[in-house]
Formats: structure tokens, sequence, C-alpha cells
């Protein structure tokens, strides 16, 4: 006896005597996804690579490590080159993102905004959390909540909007930044850049300093000759690392793309929500089939 057979017969039995109602819910769910996809402002992405540049890593570097070990380290004297992890670590970094926004004062445009009127080039803000009229942040709160948006909010916030992704084969980083107007996007991610730039390059210049101090002082402490000459070169390579730091204008990695202005919109998708929910609604509208069969069955049962 073909059981399969039989299956699919009553199955598609099922939904044949129940096609208006699952035909219902997948309209239902069909029209409001349009509404939704419709009810979405436009998003733009603008995007840049970059490479990081490592440190020259000197003979003296190595001489320095196997004698000195881990004073060294300790002292933060630097006895390698940067990666592309720095960069990373940076960018997911509390500190530097809220120090970025704080420095940028992007707060209302990055927490309030809900869209972007092209013919007017403005963004279009969320009355319910702020009033442009009045300046003031109106947002509904909890008790223990201020109504303006803490640091740690609109690092979240920011988290969202920031994107990277490394080549594995190249090591270059894509730093992306998606937000409703394309001209603040790129302005974001040019002005972000410039920060982590010259974030990297204070942490550097400590770095080097606190070396450069440490290194003098084991220089007056040892009487060994050769070593006398290992601490000399190391300091030397010090001091052109601090003065490096000092002159570059983009320091700690290299623009291989810059930001640019994107033109077209990265979402959201509207055909996929559509899709996607169009089909919920029929396999609901089928489930709730199933569902009252299984009731109505159980029902007989009990008879």
């Amino acid at each position: 006896m073909d059981t399969k057979g039989n299956d699919l017969v009553l199955f598609l039995g099922i939904i044949k005597n129940n096609f208006l109602f699952i035909l219902f819910f997948t309209t239902l769910f069909a029209g409001a996804s349009i509404f939704y996809s419709l009810s979405l402002a436009n998003e733009y992405r603008s995007f840049s690579k970059v490479s990081a540049v490592g440190k020259s890593n000197a003979s003296s570097l190595g001489a320095l490590a196997s004698q000195f070990g881990g004073l060294a380290s300790m002292a933060g004297v630097s006895l390698g080159g940067s990666d592309v992890n720095v960069i990373v670590e940076t960018l997911e970094s509390r500190d530097f993102i809220k120090s970025f926004i704080e420095k940028e004062d992007i707060a209302i445009p990055l927490f309030a905004a809900e869209g972007w009127d092209r013919e007017t080039n403005k963004l279009i803000l969320d009355n319910d959390i702020y009033d442009e009229n009045s300046k003031v942040w109106v947002r509904k709160v909890e008790p223990y909540q201020s109504i303006k948006p803490t640091l740690e909010e609109l690092f979240l916030k920011f988290q969202d909007n920031l994107a990277y992704s490394k080549n594995k084969k190249t090591d270059l980083l894509t730093i992306s930044i998606t937000f409703y107007s394309p001209e603040i996007s790129k302005q974001w991610l040019e002005s972000l850049l410039l920060h982590l730039s010259e974030y990297l390059r204070e942490k550097d210049l400590v770095d080097a300093q606190q070396s450069i101090e440490f290194i003098e002082l084991q220089f007056n402490e040892v009487d060994n000759a050769d070593l006398k000459l290992t601490l000399s070169q190391l300091l030397q390579e010090q001091y052109q690392q601090l003065t490096l730091a000092k002159v570059k204008k983009i320091f700690g990695f290299e623009i291989r793309d810059s930001a640019f202005l994107p033109e077209e919109k990265v979402g959201p998708k509207r055909a996929l929500i559509v899709i996607g929910f169009t089909f919920l609604g029929g396999v609901l509208g089928l489930f709730i089939v199933f569902v009252r069969i299984y009731i109505k069955m159980l029902k007989n049962d009990k008879k």
C-alpha cells in the first residue's frame, strides 16, 4: 500500500479545502510586509580600505629582547611590528568610539534620526526622541534612565552603523559606515579615520616616550659596552619613531581606498522582506489549519 501517496493526496486535499483561509493569511502578511518595507528609510554605505603600517624590526631590537627579556616589555619598549589587529581592537574599543562621538558631537543625528529627505538634503528626526524646535531630548525613559542618551547607549548605537572586515590574503581592512544620509556616512567615515590616526598616534607617542625613559635609565646603570651599544641603537630608533609619529599626517595605517559618496542604497532589502513575510504568512495559515484539524480529531476521539 502506497502510504506516502495517500499522505500526499490527503495533504493536497487539506490545502484545497482550506485554500481561501490560507490565501487570506498569505495576502494579509504580504500586504503588511509591503506597508512595513515602504515605511523603512533608505540606508547608504560608504567604505574605505586601509592597511596597517608595521614598524621596522631592527637587529638591535632582537638584541635587546634577548638580553633584557621581560624588562623591555614591562617598560613599553616596542619589540615588534603592528598589524591590522591593532586597528580592529581600536575600532572595538569603547574609549575610542566614545571619544569619537564626543569630539564630532553626533549624538543627535546618531540617536534621533529616522530618515533623510533627498530634496532638502536634511535628516528627518524622530520628534518622540528629540524636539528639533526646542533643541531638547524628549524621549520616554525608565525612572533610572536619563532623557539624554548616555555615551554607552550612543556607543551601542554607533556599533550598528559601523562595520569592518579583513581580507585574510592581503590583510586589507575594509571599514564602512551605514547611515540614512549618503553625505553623512562619508563624512563620518572620513572623520573616524582621522580620529583613528590621532588615537594611534597619541598611544605611540606615549609608548615611545616611556621606552626612551626606560632605555636612558638602563643605559646609565649598565657597564657592559656591548649592551650600551645596543641600548644606544635602540634609543636612536625610539627617537626616530617619536619623530615619525609627530610628522606623519596619517599615522598607524595607510588609506588604500578613500571614503566615497554612495549613490545607491544598500538597504532595506524590500523585495526580500516582502517575500519572507509572505512565505511566513502562508506557513502560519497552513499551521493554523492543521491545528484546527488536530483539535477537531481530539474532540471526535473523546465522543
